[in-house]
């Protein structure tokens, strides 16, 4: 081997490397937006009646529940 192949494979390395690192450290800046610590009520309250009755697929008498209910049955089954 000579010097500039293993040069090069040492920049494609650290390339890789700083790549690697830059995007798990976006990954866990992101975990308080999208993660663990988002209330979930919130979340369900944010889609639509159709939405949540595709979620709660085998359930009883769904028409006859506004909003509110069907987000509330969705955290009882979950």
């Amino acid at each position: 081997m000579n010097l500039t192949t293993t040069a090069d494979s040492v920049m494609m390395f650290c390339i890789l490397a700083a790549m690697s690192i830059v995007e798990s450290v976006l990954t866990l800046l992101s975990i308080p937006k999208k993660g663990i610590f988002v209330d979930q009520k919130s979340l369900l309250m944010q889609k639509t009646n159709r939405e949540l009755k595709a979620m709660l697929v085998g359930v009883k008498s769904l028409s006859k529940k506004n909003k509110k209910e069907l987000v509330d049955l969705a955290l009882k089954l979950n």
